[in-house]
């Protein structure tokens, strides 16, 4: 499964891409509500007053950075329409530019999330414009218990602020095959 082609996704990153908007209130409280989460440094500024006033949950970058703005499609009704059981993607994230797809230099048919390994470095504070940027990390072939063989994909994010403070690192493990 692993080629030439498959192996030179290593190191490939998307341009550095910028969050529509700022680290807002509004943003920081939808996101509180989803996860959830009620330490009061996310509202509060007496609570937050050891990080000099109300921070961001630190896995929100992940969230707000595929925030829509205001003049891109929003396609979720169609995407919706199209698959009920929708997961989220095709069309319904932000646009942007995108790592190359193992798929297209590798023979797979199918992709499992196997899990993420986070670093956190700092909380996003308000007013905080975030960047980031992704990255294939490594690709590895395996044999599954069946004898048939698979990849192991690392694709790194990094998020870091306008003052280029970095922020956090996720990178996912991804197996095709």
């Amino acid at each position: 499964m692993i080629n030439d082609k498959a192996r030179a996704l290593i190191g490939q990153s998307t341009s550095v891409m910028e969050m529509f908007g700022t680290v807002d209130q509004e943003t920081i409280r939808r996101f509180v509500h989803g996860i959830p989460d009620q330490d009061p440094i996310y509202w509060d500024d007496d609570a937050a007053s050891r990080f000099g006033g109300v921070v961001a949950p630190p896995l929100s970058p992940s969230y707000m950075s595929g925030r829509k703005p205001p003049w891109e499609q929003d396609r979720m009704n169609e995407v919706m329409r199209e698959d009920p059981y929708s997961d989220g993607g095709g069309g319904m994230g932000r646009k942007e530019e995108a790592l190359p797809s193992i798929r297209s230099v590798a023979p797979t048919r199918s992709h499992l999330h196997a899990g993420d390994e986070i670093e956190l470095t700092a909380f996003p504070r308000l007013g905080d414009k975030i960047f980031y940027q992704s990255r294939y990390v490594d690709v590895v072939e395996k044999k599954g218990r069946d004898g048939r063989p698979f990849l192991l994909v690392t694709r790194e994010t990094r998020y870091w602020n306008q003052d280029d403070q970095l922020l956090l690192v996720v990178r996912g493990l991804g197996i095709e095959h």
